[in-house]
């Protein structure tokens, strides 16, 4: 039966009366914009649990820090430009409470051509945060998975995991009433085209038993970073860490702690691909190196320029 069945469809296909149908999905950015914007009005729940239903994302959704949580759900984002999840204040008025909200438990799926979930306030003022908690949040193929942009700081991010996009946590140039202490505790950061982190502001950043694996470079950073956890890659011909510098703050430095391992696959010492394993810019870019070093090195050495390194015991470096 099903074999004369496709040679009808086959017959019908050679007579042109079959064609292709593309089936579309149902958007259902504008019932879940419509709760929340229920929230800010005061008539509907401000606590929007989705119970692991999947959802499709064809507008960006504009998230209410003060005032919204989103949990248990699967976005697909089939926007073409923009972000997903639109984190600020901007065009609400400010609560003026202070709040435990967060998104939690959220599946975030995306293309190159957009960004995952942005956290941003315009506004000229030192007040207003745009930081929300992000609690086992998966973030999956996005040009940024993570913006942290003007006016965000103490944002807390627990089991966030962002990879196979470009970039995973990105902080874009010239934020403003930005950077104070933001903190990522356990996550993987991983399979990224361009960086695991790309810091082109300066801002304050903390990882805790964080991962960063197999991204193109791990890290750009205009800022001091404090790390404790593990990075691997293989050998790409590039620097895996840059320190860079801006005018007026501190310069791009790493501190790791001396727990933190460092592994490059595959590594052979008498034969390294890549110049040296942290490029710096300038005296004032400083380096903190743990313990554990698997193919911490390069054809210039283990740190290109002139940054100042010392060791987990802080002693000179010695990585012969």
């Amino acid at each position: 039966m099903s074999e004369n069945i496709m040679d009808y469809r086959f017959l019908l296909a050679a007579l042109g009366l079959v064609t292709c149908v593309q089936v579309a999905w149902a958007d259902d950015s504008p019932a879940i914009q419509s709760k929340l914007n229920a929230c800010y009005a005061g008539t509907g729940s401000c606590n929007i649990d989705f119970q692991g239903a999947r959802k499709t994302i064809g507008a960006t959704l504009k998230v209410d820090p003060e005032y919204v949580t989103l949990r248990n759900a699967v976005f697909d984002c089939v926007m073409t430009s923009g972000t997903c999840l639109y984190v600020s204040e901007e065009g609400f008025p400010r609560a003026r409470h202070p709040g435990s909200n967060r998104l939690e438990g959220l599946a975030v799926y995306g293309s190159k051509s957009i960004d995952g979930i942005t956290m941003n306030y315009p506004g000229n003022d030192n007040v207003t945060n745009a930081a929300t908690t992000l609690f086992n949040i998966s973030l999956q193929g996005f040009n940024h998975g993570l913006v942290l942009g003007s006016g965000v700081w103490g944002a807390d991010m627990h089991g966030v995991v962002i990879g196979n996009g470009n970039v995973g946590i990105y902080i874009p140039p010239d934020t403003k009433n930005a950077g104070e202490l933001s903190t990522f505790v356990s996550g993987t950061v991983y399979n990224n085209a361009v960086a695991g982190l790309d810091e082109e502001s300066n801002v304050e950043l903390s990882f805790l038993g964080t991962r960063f694996d197999f991204n193109n470079q791990q890290m750009l950073l205009s800022g001091p970073t404090s790390f404790s956890g593990h990075i691997e890659n293989f050998q790409n011909g590039k620097p895996e860490i840059v320190l860079k510098a801006l005018p007026g703050v501190p310069a791009g430095s790493i501190y790791m702690s001396p727990g933190t391992t460092i592994t490059v696959d595959q590594w052979n010492a008498a034969s390294p691909q890549q110049p040296c394993y942290i490029q710096t810019s300038l005296p004032w870019n400083r380096i903190v190196v743990p313990a554990t070093l698997w193919g911490f090195g390069g054809t210039q050495g283990a740190v290109c320029g002139p940054g100042k390194v010392v060791t987990w015991d802080r002693q000179a470096p010695d990585f012969q």
